[in-house]
């Protein structure tokens, strides 16, 4: 399957049908990977037109955030597998990880794969070598989303997507608490609010 590319010019902030982003100097983020991530993402690698570098640090939660932010913003990334075996096996330290999770102003725990991947019996996956069921996963992840107040951003097993996903919302957040942070309505683009 083919999929679009993603994009390889800068997240456009737009002022009066104009483009801002050099006029204000907005920087690119660096995006910090916790130390402790055993398969990481290559955002930086992936993604230079969105990041301008990537450290590896010890994070207090979360696998992702940027510069400047760690205090504010985490992102939480699992496996298909390391989801599966989070919610069941691994269940009170995946639990204790949401509630470090919970107290930063915006989260998420993006998975690497689709909610449709999720809800497919397991044992049609080759690489998986469990009898979970995918309600009880996907029962547990709805309710830490409700719990917790932590999106569950359901993305692919294709890894190139997980990290343009990944990548789009740690850029966006960034480029939303830059603009709050310097004295700008936070808004992307004028004429639509958004």
């Amino acid at each position: 399957m083919r999929f679009v590319s993603p994009s390889k010019t800068r997240l456009l902030v737009m002022r009066g049908g104009q483009a801002v982003v050099r006029a204000w100097k907005i920087p690119k983020p660096v995006v910090l990977v916790d130390s402790r991530e055993q398969m990481p993402l290559c955002l930086f690698d992936r993604h230079p037109n969105w990041f301008g570098g990537e450290q590896c640090v010890a994070l207090k939660a979360g696998d992702y955030s940027v510069a400047g932010m760690e205090d504010v913003l985490a992102l939480e990334r699992k496996s298909m597998s390391d989801a599966i075996s989070s919610t069941i096996a691994n269940r009170e330290r995946f639990l204790r990880a949401c509630e470090r999770l919970a107290i930063f102003r915006w989260k998420a725990i993006l998975i690497e794969a689709s909610y449709e991947d999720m809800k497919t019996p397991y044992r049609s996956f080759d690489d998986l070598m469990t009898e979970a069921h995918p309600n009880a996963v996907c029962g547990t992840l709805d309710a830490i989303e409700a719990k917790f107040g932590i999106p569950v951003l359901y993305s692919s097993r294709h890894r190139d997507l997980a990290t343009e996903k990944a990548a789009s919302w740690l850029s966006k957040h960034f480029t939303y608490w830059w603009l709050e942070q310097n004295g700008y309505d936070r808004v992307l683009i004028d004429t639509d609010g958004l």
